[in-house]
């Protein structure tokens, strides 16, 4: 085990650095949990188009594109995105906070929206 000038060895600094990084992941996993709903029901709210413009505006780029292989005849084809699809990606892409300001600015919904 070799020690550095803080006499900490540095299998000690890697066992922290691990440790720091499953906390924040834990962290950010539970934020991602107490959100979900709330992301949910508010994008809810947008038109397929308006979720289309959000993830072209914020992040230049949609949810995947899948394609389904006809097993006789081996042509491939697009599969439809439907707003489902786009719910979902802007939820794991985004955090509550984002999605509300952009719902805000692009006055998908009023402020009374998020009043109890």
């Amino acid at each position: 085990m070799r020690s550095n000038s803080h006499g900490k060895s540095s299998d000690d600094e890697q066992g922290s650095e691990i440790s720091k990084i499953k906390n924040e992941m834990d962290t950010a996993d539970k934020i991602f949990y107490k959100e979900l709903s709330s992301k949910y029901f508010i994008l809810d709210k947008f038109s397929t188009e308006q979720l289309k413009d959000m993830c072209q505006n914020l992040l230049g780029r949609g949810p995947d594109i899948e394609h389904y292989e006809d097993k006789v005849t081996r042509k491939t084809r697009e599969l439809p995105q439907y707003k489902e699809d786009y719910i979902h990606f802007i939820i794991e892409e985004f955090r509550f906070s984002k999605i509300k300001e952009y719902a805000l600015e692009k006055h998908i919904v009023t402020s009374q929206f998020f009043e109890k």
